[in-house]
């Protein structure tokens, strides 16, 4: 019995929702996402150029991490550790 190893729990996936106000609110998200945490990000309550530059970072970021993200909305994206997989669906018309 001097060769069993302990079972490791695996811990739960998690969504977390992510309304930043400031530039400085990047780092939080970006250390989530290192957690293995999945982030829904609303970007629609800040002014253009903000919201492009927090997309821009978080972007950029994800694809360091070898994530994938999503715009969900005008605004809302998804972000993904490479631990989740983004599927798409189309509505049939």
């Amino acid at each position: 019995m001097d060769n069993l190893l302990p079972f490791q729990a695996i811990s739960p996936h998690k969504i977390r929702v992510f309304h930043p106000k400031s530039f400085e609110d990047a780092q939080e998200a970006i250390n989530a996402m290192k957690t293995d945490d999945m982030l829904l990000v609303n970007l629609a309550a800040l002014e253009n150029k903000l919201a492009q530059r927090l997309t821009d970072y978080l972007a950029g970021s994800t694809f360091a991490l070898s994530g994938e993200r999503m715009e969900i909305g005008r605004g809302v994206f998804l972000f993904a550790p490479p631990s989740f997989l983004i599927s798409r669906m189309m509505a049939s018309a």
